[in-house]
């Protein structure tokens, strides 16, 4: 009996082992070859796109998220097979039903501009939300201003900051920029101007452009730019004004090719605060303001060439400046633009364009453009005054920018 049961457990033993055996040959094995979805990761890599979609195609239709999700990625970015968003909505949709936190960030992000879906503020919330729940950080940051401008969902202040902090806290920089903007001014969240500080600090450190400007708003106790002015900035006596400290903020952001900080270095260096006076250096930043299309830079061009600031004077040139800032609906360059026109300076002189300009000018509050509209219209012949109102009205339509 005894010997029996001695055999029956050495073969149980010898089982045990034989079995431990497979399974190590199984585990080296799997070491040696990759499974597919990893091979696509390696080809992908490689740009080897056909390969990786070759790869994933057939994991997707067996009902693996990650390989739906990366399906649908190639085709809406047109990795190895054509653009084709309906496709790349069907795989990505089938993907973030199985609670796959990227294709729902992607999938709402879809809703949100109508790509290859029917465009839904509400089908967009849903799916954005499921995603910020599961703690992505892209998709609590959209939901935070969704519900601040109250697109799909109803608008609430309160739980946008909640979930700009969510994000936040996970080093989401432009979050961290939004919930700095909502402490210093209070708005959805009790107003706490040092915890409005820390974030922007934080977020400016970690190189927010955004957060970088807003920084030198406070060292500036302001923003210069009244159409932009924000009276939390300059109340909050967060800090000591310090232009020094302001201009290096803006060009830190400057140097990230943000065009806002770019003018405002621009106008530092043309002005002497924060730093040294530099009209050379003003004009470099100016320009590279202007040319990513920022109305105010290119107002400041004209200024530069109309007046000769550090430059051979051209009116030639500053005029075809305040025409790309004018038609932005900049008052000031629409203003200047009339003056031209009047003048034929940088232009053939023509009273009814001059007229319209002025016109436009009037609408957007520039100094003396009404008063200058009303002289030069009782000076226009009978016909001319019809032409000169016809045209100020076209204008009115296509350049005038609603404050």
């Amino acid at each position: 009996m005894y010997k029996k049961i001695s055999h029956i457990f050495i073969f149980i033993i010898c089982l045990s082992f034989s079995t431990l055996n497979l399974a190590a040959e199984k585990g080296s094995k799997k070491d040696e070859t990759p499974p597919d979805f990893e091979l696509g990761v390696q080809a992908y890599k490689k740009d080897d796109f056909a390969t990786a979609l070759m790869l994933w195609f057939p994991l997707a239709e067996s009902g693996d998220a990650e390989a739906q999700y990366r399906v649908g990625n190639m085709y809406l970015e047109q990795k190895g097979q054509r653009k084709d968003p309906t496709e790349a909505a069907y795989w990505i949709e089938k993907a973030a039903k199985q609670d796959h936190a990227k294709a729902q960030l992607l999938l709402g992000q879809m809703y949100l501009k109508g790509v290859g879906v029917k465009r839904s503020f509400q089908q967009s919330a849903g799916w954005l939300l499921k995603s910020a729940r599961a703690k992505n950080a892209e998709a609590q940051y959209i939901v935070g201003k969704l519900y601040y401008f109250g697109d799909g969902v109803a608008k609430s202040p309160a739980k946008a900051a909640y979930w700009y902090k969510q994000a936040a806290k996970q080093d989401h920089l432009e979050a961290q920029n939004k919930l700095a903007l909502m402490y210093l001014e209070g708005d959805g969240i009790a107003r706490k101007p040092a915890s409005a500080k820390k974030w922007f600090e934080k977020a400016a450190n970690a190189g927010s452009a955004s957060a970088q400007i807003n920084l030198a708003k406070l060292y500036m106790g302001g923003d210069t730019d009244k159409k932009n002015k924000n009276k939390a900035f300059s109340s909050s006596n967060l800090v000591k004004q310090d232009p020094v400290k302001a201009f290096m903020w803006y060009q830190k952001a400057a140097i990230q090719n943000n065009p806002e900080a770019q003018n405002k270095l621009g106008l530092m260096l043309s002005n002497g605060i924060g730093t040294e006076k530099d009209i050379k250096k003003a004009h470099e930043w100016f320009e590279k303001a202007a040319k990513q299309g920022h109305v105010d830079a290119n107002y400041n061009m004209g200024r530069i060439y109309v007046n000769g600031y550090g430059v051979a004077k051209s009116f030639e040139k500053g005029v075809a400046y305040f025409h790309k800032a004018a038609e932005k609906g900049h008052g000031e360059a629409q203003m200047d633009l009339g003056v031209a026109y009047y003048t034929g300076n940088g232009v053939p002189p023509d009273s009814i364009i001059a007229y319209a300009w002025f016109y436009v000018a009037a609408a957007s509050n520039a100094k003396d453009a009404r008063k200058t509209k009303n002289a030069l219209y009782s000076k226009l012949a009978v016909e001319d005054k019809k032409k000169a109102i016809t045209l100020a009205t076209e204008y009115k339509k296509k350049y005038f920018a609603r404050p």
